[in-house]
Parts: structure tokens; sequence; C-alpha cells
């Protein structure tokens, strides 16, 4: 019987995998600096409302100048140049794959840990890296089914590949920094700056990039749904892990959201009518089989 925080983890993963599916057709309109901007300017003033519940903004004046520092690089490590990998892999191998890949991040975050925090390493953890490789492996694989698509473009898959191994690999490093980074924020303090970093450095990227689209060039809808996918998924999303955290602890969290290239793949299967091959289906299992074992 799933508890009260269980459900709540689960629904973190059922929210950022329906937003993948929505980023997908954006990323392919509009710049990926463009879009994580609106997301997280959209997101920011909602933790900002929860501040006030939290404890008093006198205590941000206790945080270390290291500890900032430490935050801010996780933004710009984690969120500014992994999230843009994350969606130019969308764009170049479909949501199914990309999910499975970024999937692995809690993998690469124990690796940095291991690296930077001396964790110790375990046969569980070494079984379950091999298997997430060996997913990774087989969703690169061009199996038949997907020859006459891979070949039509033969560098996307590739690129693909790596846009998601790199926006694995950042988060991971993000994660990892933000250990240290959180000794004196709770997670509400810490998005509340985080996220407004993000926005106004990824405007100030495309500002500098206008041969990649403009701003009036975004109708209406299109601001909505980038608008309420900021929402959703980086507010939203972000409380509930929160929650889930509290209630159940870190690690059995994480586990739980790692079911999300599960409901990816189905959805992208079931909405956005992508392809549906053993390989992918065999390599998301292992992906998601790899993560579970380290967890």
């Amino acid at each position: 019987m799933i508890n009260y925080g269980e459900a709540v983890a689960l629904g973190a993963a059922l929210v950022w995998a329906s937003t993948s599916l929505v980023l997908k057709s954006l990323s392919q309109r509009y710049p990926a600096a463009l879009i994580t901007a609106i997301r997280c300017g959209v997101a920011g003033p909602f933790f900002w409302l929860l501040l006030p519940f939290g404890p008093p903004l006198s205590s941000l004046s206790a945080v270390p100048l290291q500890e900032w520092g430490l935050l801010i690089g996780s933004v710009l490590i984690g969120i500014v140049i992994g999230d843009q990998l994350y969606l130019h892999a969308m764009k170049e191998m479909g949501v199914s794959r990309t999910m499975a890949m970024v999937g692995t991040f809690p993998i690469t975050t124990l690796i940095w840990e291991q690296v930077l925090l001396d964790s110790p390493i375990t046969n569980r953890f070494i079984v379950g890296c091999l298997l997430a490789a060996s997913g990774v492996i087989i969703l690169s694989y061009q199996s038949h089914q997907n020859r006459e698509i891979d070949t039509e473009h033969p560098t996307r898959l590739k690129r693909g590949v790596t846009f998601g191994l790199c926006a694995a690999m950042l988060w991971g490093l993000s994660t990892t920094m933000l250990k240290p980074a959180m000794a004196h924020l709770t997670t509400v303090q810490a998005n509340s700056v985080r996220l407004p970093i993000v926005a106004l450095t990824l405007f100030a990227v495309w500002r500098l990039n206008r041969g990649r689209g403009n701003l009036r060039d975004i109708g209406k809808r299109a601001l909505a749904l980038i608008a309420v996918t900021g929402m959703i998924g980086m507010g939203l999303g972000s409380y509930l892990y929160i929650e889930a955290v509290v209630l159940i602890g870190p690690a059995k969290t994480a586990t739980l959201s790692s079911a999300t290239p599960v409901i990816s793949l189905t959805l992208a299967v079931l909405i956005l009518k992508e392809q549906f091959t053993i390989h992918l289906l065999i390599g998301v299992l292992l992906c998601v089989t790899g993560v579970l074992l380290v967890l």
C-alpha cells in the first residue's frame, strides 16, 4: 500500500514526465535558453511565496560566501548548461531516449560524490552502473526499425546521445555541489535564489544570440504553455520532490522519482506516437533498474 509520502514522490515523477512532452514540441520551435529563462522566471515567484512559511529572511545573512559560491556554481552547471543540453537532446532524438539517459543522473551524482566527497563504492553500486551503461548502449543502437529515421540525419543520434550524457554528468555534479551549499539554507530559500539567477542569465544569453528568434515571435498559446511547464515542472514538481524528501527521506524519494523515464516512455508512445521498439523498452528498463540498484 502506497503511503502519502510515496504518492507525493511519484507525483513529482509524473509532473516531470508530463512537462517533458510539452517541452519537446516547444524546443523544436524556440531557443532552449529562452524557454528555460521563461520557465525559471515563472517558477521563481512560486518559491518566494513560500519563504514566509520558513525560517526568517534574516537567517540568510549567516550563509558564508563559499556556500553562496557553490550554490551559484551549481546553478550555472546544472540548469544554465545542463538543462540546455537536455532540451537539445530531446530535439535530436526524442523524449523517451533522452529521459532514459538523463534519468541516470543519480548514478553520476554518486560518482561525483565518490570523487569529490570520498563516498564509498559498493558492489551494488558497480552493478547498477553497469546496468545503466548497458541501457544507454542499447538506447543508442540503431535498430532496423529506427534506421530509416536515423539515416535521414546520420549525426543527430550521436549528438543526442552526447547531449543527454553530458546533461546527466552536469546534473550529478550540480547536485553534489548543492550538498555543502545547503548547510545553512532550506530548499525553498535556495530555489528562490537559484531560479531568478537562471532566468536572468539565460535571458542575457538569448539576447546576445539575437539570431535565434524573437520574443515577439512566440504566440500567446506557446508562451502560456512555456509558463505552465515552468510553474508545474520547476514549481510544483520541485515542491512535491521537497515535500517527499521531508516525509520519506531523500534516498527513497530519489528512487521513486526515477520512475520518470518509464512514465515518459509510456506517454511518448501513447501521446506523441513515438515509435515503440524492443530496444527502446529494454534500454529504459535497464537504465531504471540500474538507478534503483544504486540508490
